[in-house]
């Protein structure tokens, strides 16, 4: 069962899945910065070898500080997803044979789906409101803003999204 670490969550999927921590690939911090300016990228990139969709997932922890940076945390999502798949384009061409045969496989399933694992405090954070975390107001303008790629992207703790995602997340904090 192929299982990845970002932060304090494991994110568990099934055997047939083929998944990458792309932000973390030699590729991407390597190749597709050089080219991209420092573009950035969503945290995890998944599918099923015989499946059609291609899943790209970003991580996001608030609960230890909350959110501190000003730029939108929307439009921050959005060009992750679609720095991604310039780099999933981009490596399909790449002399790394393994990440080039998962970009290969990636770009050839026809369904795009985004999804944003996304934890906050229970208090907000008095810098930051809780009118700034409504999960449904991001959700909708996150869906807004992903529309050409996933008008269906999906917001969510890890019970939120327990019945949308193909894997499984769990705390490694609290197993």
């Amino acid at each position: 069962m192929p299982e990845l670490r970002e932060g304090d969550f494991v994110y568990s999927f099934p055997n047939s899945w083929q998944v990458l921590k792309w932000d973390a690939t030699h590729f991407h911090k390597k190749r597709f910065q050089s080219f991209g300016k420092e573009s950035k990228a969503a945290d995890l990139v998944a599918f099923d070898e015989t499946g059609k969709q291609l899943w790209l997932i970003e991580c996001k922890d608030f609960r230890p500080n909350g959110r501190t940076k000003t730029t939108d945390l929307c439009d921050e999502i959005a060009e992750k997803f679609k720095s991604t798949l310039a780099a999933l384009v981009c490596a399909r061409n790449t002399d790394d044979s393994a990440t080039q045969r998962f970009a290969r496989m990636a770009l050839k399933k026809l369904h795009l789906r985004c999804a944003v694992h996304w934890e906050h405090p229970l208090q907000p954070h008095r810098l930051w409101p809780s009118v700034n975390m409504n999960r449904a107001a991001i959700r909708d303008k996150l869906r807004q803003r992903l529309y050409v790629a996933d008008p269906s992207a999906e917001l969510g703790n890890s019970s939120q999204l327990a019945t949308v995602m193909p894997c499984t997340i769990r705390n490694s904090r609290n197993p």
